[in-house]
């Protein structure tokens, strides 16, 4: 019985949506047993300090700091006097630009990645249901298949690139190629829903829309191949995403600066097994041979789904009139793209368990800036893989709908066993990092007569020599005293700043406005250029030698002098 305040067309509306909720709280509950519960306080920030993480959490921090410009989330005291943009630190510029107006009211420590990453997991239950609801209004297996999707493998994996956890914008636009179109107003409703998450993906990585943009395209030709709009509409509605796409990318600066090419296509790929090779994260299945950089192209599907994938072909054998009855054609177009970008995600060295065993050099030569602004090509086999195992979740709901106990008991067993077998202990959650800060109270005398903090030579990752922890510790430093900071990591780095890595003074001399951590290679010249230096921490630390102030001060309680011959 619904209660009387809610009428029946609202309580059926609730119980359609119950089972997305609970499948949301089903990835919800995956993502807490993988170490989540530990990383969702949003003032506890040491966890973010390796990695990309770290790059992630202090293009967010300097963000807070910069003043508003164009391109948004544009960045001038990180990686200064270059500067950055936290689009080219992976700090999903949605979030983070979405937060900065609310700086002043948030905590000094806050990361917003361990909630983002919760709402990943959520949502990938959230959509995995909604495309289960494709061939069955069932709660059990919307709620079971749902629960299945969120435990992919492949998004596990993907913990250390908090912006690559957004797998569920790939389930939400199978979903939209796969389900129903009885009508013009759905067929808009389709197209309007993919610029809306092409329009969420533009502010989250590029990879997104690499991949979200394909699948819009398919949808506009299954829309017009169901005659429920026109071809010329269709293909102007995929004209209009890529250009909102195009404007967002300029809006959050992913065009112009550095750039977005890099070396590594060909090596940041997908295996020819890695649909089966679990590298090391499965209880049962043995880990087959692979290429260093092939980790960017995992694509295990995990034993669970394997067997859900037997248990789909078994289906259609044994019920083969129902199975050539079902409207296949509807997938053609998704399946197509799919396949494409599974094949881009084997690079130009198609590699069989490590081994090259095909050269496509010739055939992407001339696309060279679009491989280089891609390089990480094994990312897309994710497709695929959320192709298969939603296909399979598909056609067993499908096939036994007249006997729902089958594919229960068949989801069922596939949920648990895909659980069972992910090593959980492997989860990059589950090991606390110790943030080692920088506690000499002479550090705080720096706010208010220096502008700036600099490592000489500067540090910045794979440009220059990189001492992450000494940068971290720097970085954090230059946060919370309100001072730029000239290194640090990004997706993409000022190449401009590979000079000063070089140098063996700065340019133009001590500046009196900056603080200077020092190799001790370089000290010598520093001294010989007159400037005062002493050690702070066990680090060499050079200002200025006309600066009088506090600082300047207490640098002589350990000072630092020229050697006599």
């Amino acid at each position: 019985m619904l209660p009387k305040s809610v009428s029946r067309d609202e309580g059926s509306v609730l119980l359609d949506r119950l089972p997305g909720w609970l499948a949301a709280l089903g990835g919800l509950g995956w993502f807490l047993w993988l170490g989540g519960g530990a990383v969702l306080s949003p003032t506890r920030i040491d966890w973010l300090t390796q990695g990309d993480w770290a790059m992630n959490l202090f293009g967010w921090l300097f963000l807070r700091q910069a003043p508003w410009g164009l391109p948004l989330g544009d960045m001038p005291n990180l990686f200064h006097p270059y500067g950055t943009r936290v689009s080219l630190t992976d700090g999903i510029p949605w979030v983070a630009v979405g937060l900065k107006p609310f700086s002043g009211w948030l905590p000094v420590n806050f990361q917003y990645t361990g909630a983002w990453l919760a709402l990943c997991y959520a949502l990938m239950g959230y959509f995995g249901s909604r495309l289960v609801a494709v061939a069955s209004a069932r709660a059990v297996p919307r709620v079971l298949g749902g629960v299945l999707l969120a435990l992919a493998p492949v998004l596990a994996a993907r913990f250390g690139h908090p912006a690559l956890c957004a797998h569920w914008l790939l389930l939400a636009m199978l979903w939209l190629n796969l389900r129903d179109i009885p009508d013009e107003r759905t067929a808009w409703r389709s197209l309007a829903l993919a610029a809306l998450f092409n329009g969420v993906a533009a502010g989250v990585h590029p990879y997104w829309v690499a991949m979200l943009l394909p699948l819009t395209a398919a949808l506009a030709v299954r829309v017009a191949r169901s005659r429920r709009l026109g071809g010329g509409r269709a293909l102007a509605a995929v004209g209009g995403i890529a250009l909102l796409d195009g404007l967002l990318f300029l809006l959050f600066g992913y065009l112009g600066g550095p750039g977005l090419g890099a070396e590594g296509f060909g090596d940041f790929s997908s295996d020819l097994v890695t649909l089966v090779n679990p590298m090391g994260w499965s209880r049962v299945m043995p880990e087959l041979p692979a290429r260093p950089r092939q980790g960017e192209g995992f694509g295990y599907l995990g034993l669970g789904a394997m067997l859900l994938g037997a248990l789909a072909v078994a289906s259609v054998a044994a019920r083969w009139r129902v199975a050539r009855a079902l409207s296949w054609r509807r997938g053609l177009p998704a399946l197509a793209v799919v396949l494409l970008m599974a094949v881009y995600a084997l690079s130009w060295r198609v590699a069989w368990q490590g081994r090259q065993v095909v050269d496509l050099s010739a055939l992407y030569a001339p696309f060279a800036a679009q491989t280089a602004a891609f390089r990480a090509s094994g990312r897309f086999i994710w497709p695929l893989h959320y192709l298969l195992v939603g296909g399979a979740l598909l056609l067993v709901v499908r096939l036994w709908r007249d006997r729902p106990w089958v594919s229960g008991v068949g989801l069922g067993l596939a949920l648990a066993v895909q659980a069972y077998e992910w090593r959980a202990d492997r989860s990059s959650l589950r090991w606390p990092v110790a943030f080692h800060r920088l506690q000499a109270p002479e550090w705080k005398e720096m706010k208010g007569h220096y502008r700036h903090l600099a490592l000489f030579p500067p540090q910045i990752q794979w440009l220059c020599r990189y001492d992450e922890h000494l940068v971290n510790k720097l970085s954090y430093l230059a946060y919370r005293e309100g001072l730029t900071f000239n290194s640090g990591n990004a997706a993409r780095v000022p190449p401009q700043a590979v000079e000063d890595c070089r140098a063996a003074l700065p340019s133009g001399g001590v500046d009196a406005e900056t603080v200077y951590v020092v190799n001790p290679e370089h000290l010598t010249l520093f001294l010989q250029s007159g400037a005062r230096c002493g050690v702070l921490e066990g680090l060499p630390v050079c200002v200025r030698d006309s600066r009088q102030d506090g600082f300047a001060t207490a640098l002589e309680r350990q000072p630092l002098r020229l050697t006599q011959p």
